[in-house]
């Protein structure tokens, strides 16, 4: 078995050659990218915040690109990679909003790969209230790839 069908029967998803593939691209991008194992316990789970029923690939993005993200000003837990969106995306577009976060702009300083995705829509448990529609473009960058995001504004 595959990581992809791993990965498919650990996220309930169907196996369509579209599924299928941006599965594989993931996988690919934690294991060679990242470092870490896709189907382990500190990955598996953020992949229910990419929707696999939309593209998604890996591409480097060229020095100078704008990107924004929505830091939690609560609990953190510590990920080998960081998300990131485009400047003008709602956080309730993405796969994840906090109760009170802080807009940061970024712009790379040299070209960065990204694993590139649409946010699904999901809820964390039947008593999770916020709503997440998904849609937003994320852009995940390994951990030690973020300090070529170089910080130029917030609000």
């Amino acid at each position: 078995m595959n990581e992809a069908d791993i990965l498919l029967g650990k996220l309930g998803l169907t196996p369509a050659p579209l599924v299928r593939a941006g599965l594989s691209t993931a996988a690919h991008f934690f294991r060679t990218v990242v470092h870490v194992d896709p189907s382990g316990e500190s990955v598996w789970r953020y992949l229910r915040g990419i929707d696999f029923h939309k593209p998604v690939n890996v591409t480097v993005l060229p020095q100078g690109t704008a990107l924004a993200r929505f830091d939690s000003l609560g609990d953190r837990s510590f990920k080998p990679f960081v998300y990131f969106t485009k400047p003008g995306t709602s956080p309730f577009s993405l796969g994840t909003s906090f109760p009170q976060s802080e807009f940061k702009l970024f712009e790379t300083d040299r070209p960065t790969t990204a694993l590139v995705s649409s946010a699904s829509g999901l809820s964390f448990s039947p008593s999770d209230r916020v709503s997440r529609m998904g849609g937003g473009v994320q852009y995940i960058v390994a951990f030690r790839d973020a300090a070529s995001l170089v910080r130029t504004g917030s609000r």
